[in-house]
């Protein structure tokens, strides 16, 4: 039994990869390295270099690993970028979703953690954020994350998805070495 981080290669990712291993949980990374790093995934964790795109490539990788949850971390996340980009924004963080929903369903993976964003409240009119603060993002990133929460929590109905998204602003920091 194991954990695949989607987006495993990248900075957040690399992290919680090195989390799971230092808590004596086995993982694998599904990257398509597009902005991840080989390096960055340590010695003996597999790597399937693969895109969320590609249904079928998931499923076989859930299957192969006996993937028992998913910490969804991979996605285009430029809110700046995405303004210009919006239909690569939503292929690659709301398709990719979809996608990889679909192979956890076919897969009988029920345990996902979604990487969201704060950038799903947009510009808040109060001085303290929380989870019933509403919504209002600006940007096709943030649209696409919170579509992205919307999707969860219907296949969490539909099929029984255990399921939690993180809404976090920047992330800084290194790791130790």
């Amino acid at each position: 039994m194991a954990w695949m981080v989607t987006g495993g290669a990248g900075y957040i990712g690399s992290h919680v990869v090195r989390a799971f291993g230092e808590a004596g949980i086995d993982v694998v990374v599904l990257d398509d390295l597009s902005s991840g790093h080989r390096d960055y995934v340590p010695a003996g964790v597999p790597l399937v270099e693969a895109t969320l795109l590609d249904t079928a490539a998931v499923t076989a990788a859930l299957r192969e690993h006996a993937v028992t949850g998913v910490v969804h971390l991979a996605g285009f996340k430029y809110a700046g970028v995405s303004v210009q980009r919006p239909l690569h924004t939503y292929t690659q963080n709301v398709t990719a979703t979809i996608s990889l929903l679909e192979a956890m369903v076919e897969a009988e993976v029920s345990n996902l953690v979604f990487s969201s964003s704060a950038a799903t409240y947009g510009t808040p009119r109060v001085d303290l954020v929380t989870e019933t603060t509403p919504t209002s993002p600006e940007s096709p990133y943030g649209e696409s994350k919170l579509i992205g929460e919307w999707l969860i929590a219907d296949a969490g109905r539909a099929h029984g998805l255990r399921h939690t998204s993180l809404r976090y602003f920047n992330v800084v920091g290194s790791g130790a070495t």
